[in-house]
């Protein structure tokens, strides 16, 4: 899920000001007797929830200094077709869960307001690191605002898996359809190859020699125009290094020597009637 989706979704099932409010006790106590409970009723399996490390070892009180505290994070999922070993796909992964921080903002007279950061929800939420900044915060109004938040976002997800699984069964179509035309030239050439794809490219890899390979990298936007020409571009790139002719192609320098500009093409009168 993009984060900008993820992020949008929170807004809309938050609002800027406290709602939810815990009048006593700690983080530990209330995720052990009001969150897991809620999670349990909301659906089953219910999901899985993360605590921050340094409440694992025992029940702490909110940090007084720091007036927002972590108390923990829900993982959610969702089942996937997405096999692990992919035809052609050398990127068989795609996210199908998403981590929903919640913490405590504690407005200084003893109470607690369950909040939410719409920036700190996503797919690998750890690596984004969580936001204590207040005012980053927007709160949730209630249990019944959790559960709109958890299905709005579990049903984005259910939809990005659609869509993924959708597109890949039209690409593997594609990396049939070019490894059949490259499987009957490299029998008649005698050559090894293989093909796979990424989100966005057809990856074609030609074995030249022992030591040495050809790759060919089409987007699958250029696919319908390309295919009728990757049979002829095979054959006249094997036979350029059959030559000892080797090319390659990378960005442009910003140093290095002077490029030598084509000379202009003198201008034409049109032809008078």
């Amino acid at each position: 899920m993009q984060r900008n989706t993820s992020r949008k979704i929170a807004k809309q099932h938050s609002q800027p000001q406290p709602g939810w409010v815990v009048s006593d006790g700690t983080a530990s106590d209330w995720v052990e007797q009001v969150l897991k409970p809620l999670l349990a009723d909301w659906i089953t399996p219910p999901p899985q929830f993360e605590m921050p490390h340094e409440q694992r070892s025992g029940p702490t009180r909110a940090n007084t200094v720091d007036p927002t505290q972590l108390i923990g994070s829900i993982h959610l999922s969702v089942k996937s077709e997405t096999h692990r070993h992919e035809r052609y796909d050398v990127y068989p992964y795609y996210d199908s869960s998403i981590i929903v921080p919640l913490y405590w903002v504690n407005p200084g007279d003893g109470s607690h307001q369950i909040a939410i950061s719409p920036g700190c929800i996503a797919a690998n939420g750890h690596y984004y690191g969580f936001s204590s900044k207040t005012s980053e915060m927007r709160y949730l109004a209630g249990p019944e605002a959790l559960r709109a938040l958890l299905d709005a976002l579990l049903e984005q997800l259910r939809q990005d898996i659609f869509r993924v699984q959708k597109t890949r069964k039209v690409r593997n179509i594609q990396a049939q359809a070019v490894e059949a035309q490259i499987r009957q030239l490299a029998n008649e050439q005698q050559f090894a190859f293989m093909v796979s794809t990424s989100p966005r490219l057809i990856r074609i890899e030609v074995r030249l020699d022992n030591s040495n390979q050809l790759t060919i990298t089409v987007p699958f936007s250029e696919f319908e125009r390309v295919l009728p020409q990757l049979r002829e571009t095979v054959i006249h790139l094997r036979a350029l290094h059959e030559q000892r002719i080797h090319f390659r192609t990378h960005q442009c320098s910003y140093g290095g020597g002077t490029w030598i500009e084509p000379e202009p093409q003198p201008d034409t009168d049109p032809v008078s009637s």
